[in-house]
């Protein structure tokens, strides 16, 4: 019944929610115990604005290289126009920084599917891989961080296991758009007891996600992908780095590549909105390292988060005012 549908979604909804406010509110009180509010209001007052702008500017910047190197990942289903995709781009960002259960890649699909007339699960599929790049992009980060910096057992253990998943997850992703006729036969085995229209979606739905990873094997792409995942992350630790001189916080360079994994994998942790508690925990951790007072680095790490914050959910307010977009119609559209 479409009513009990709607209610199993909005408990499986307010579930995340809750998992999510709690973890964040455990990150939380890891980050502010033991906290000197006068060292941290100190250090919030001596913030050089100027140095704001080309951080947020930096920002920005690599929120565009994600959105030029979601072009290429997109081609095998449309060649779109760049500012179309950062449009989409943005409000997914802005719904993860004001939605429960990190809805936000979700929403760039359904966004990017309804202006483009194209299918909505192809779409995230690309966001998927998306997500294999920039695991891999980071993991790259992280051992030229650990290769200079002796960081803790838990982070090079996780770096092992991070790598393993996400190379197997890129494996069958390959598999997948290898050997198509073989996901179909195991969808339809998977689907025989089914009605025949629930069939119909699942090998719908399948057909788009397989035309979304077409990418994976277009080699032509590979070069493009790289140079604009170098540029998502070089942007992205730019923007630190003027958070830093805005702080007029001595640390070394590699500092800026440190949090970029740190607030990057704390951001894959359930939690609510706007990565709440996780980003001020990775900071705090991160900075430890270099020897940053804890008072410090959280203040650094509100700084940073406001950077983070603010400029993309008002890019992401603005698209979804002029695109017209209704949240509420997300899971009522087909694909």
């Amino acid at each position: 019944m479409p009513g009990h549908r709607g209610d199993v979604g909005g408990f499986e909804m307010k579930k995340k929610l809750v998992l999510g406010s709690v973890i964040s509110a455990f990150f939380l009180f890891l980050a502010l115990r033991d906290i000197q509010w006068n060292v941290l209001w100190e250090v919030l007052g001596r913030t050089k604005s100027l140095y704001l702008i080309p951080a947020i500017v930096f920002t920005m910047a690599g929120h565009y290289s994600r959105s030029y190197r979601w072009k290429f990942l997109l081609r095998p289903v449309k060649d779109i126009h760049t500012w179309n995709l950062f449009a989409a781009t943005s409000i997914g960002f802005m719904a993860n920084n004001l939605l429960p259960a990190r809805l936000g890649e979700i929403v760039r699909a359904y966004v990017l599917g309804k202006q483009e007339h194209i299918s909505r699960t192809a779409t995230f599929a690309t966001i998927v891989y998306e997500r294999i790049i920039d695991v891999f992009s980071l993991l790259i980060l992280l051992w030229v961080m650990l290769a200079k910096v002796p960081g803790p057992e838990w982070l090079k253990t996780s770096m092992v296991w991070i790598l393993v998943l996400n190379m197997a997850a890129f494996i069958v992703m390959l598999m997948m758009v290898r050997s198509p006729a073989t996901v179909k036969r195991l969808v339809e085995r998977l689907t025989s007891r089914f009605s025949e229209s629930l069939q119909a979606k699942a090998f719908r739905v399948t057909e788009g996600y397989l035309a979304g990873l077409a990418g994976i094997t277009e080699v032509r792409s590979l070069i493009p992908i790289v140079v604009t995942s170098i540029g998502v992350w070089f942007f992205a630790m730019l923007g630190l780095y003027y958070c830093f001189l805005a702080l007029d916080m001595q640390v070394p360079l590699l500092a800026n590549v440190t949090l970029i994994v740190l607030v990057a994998m704390g951001s894959m942790i359930p939690s609510a909105p706007a990565y709440l508690g996780t980003t001020q925990y990775a900071c705090i951790v991160g900075l430890a390292l270099y020897g940053v007072d804890k008072s410090e680095a959280l203040a650094f790490s509100l700084l940073y988060h406001a950077t983070q914050f603010f400029p993309i959910t008002l890019a992401g307010l603005y698209y979804a005012w002029r695109s017209q977009i209704r949240f509420t119609d997300i899971s009522s559209k087909k694909d």
